[in-house]
């Protein structure tokens, strides 16, 4: 499932519909809507922390969903191998 369907499912599952997620975001409507349904990468990071809450999940699970994070990157940092791969100085 692409990120787009997942996004109309979660407000689906919600009882929103996008018009009314972005509203809840505090987000322009025709913004939104361009981000979701025209544009070919996903909503940036910052309007996926908006929606989050109002979606049921949390920013991490969006930002997966969305393909800014992948599981890797997450027991990466887990287990502070990205920490200690970092350059030092």
């Amino acid at each position: 499932m692409d990120f787009r369907d997942y996004l109309k499912e979660r407000c689906r599952e919600r009882g929103i519909s996008l018009h009314r997620l972005a509203l809840l975001c505090d987000l322009n409507q025709i913004y939104f809507y361009q981000a979701v349904n025209k544009n070919k990468e996903n909503p940036p990071p910052w309007v996926l922390r908006r929606a989050a809450p109002h979606l049921g999940v949390s920013y991490v699970d969006l930002l997966i969903a969305a393909g800014y994070l992948r599981d890797e990157d997450l027991r990466e940092w887990g287990s502070g191998a990205a920490i200690e791969a970092a350059p030092v100085g």
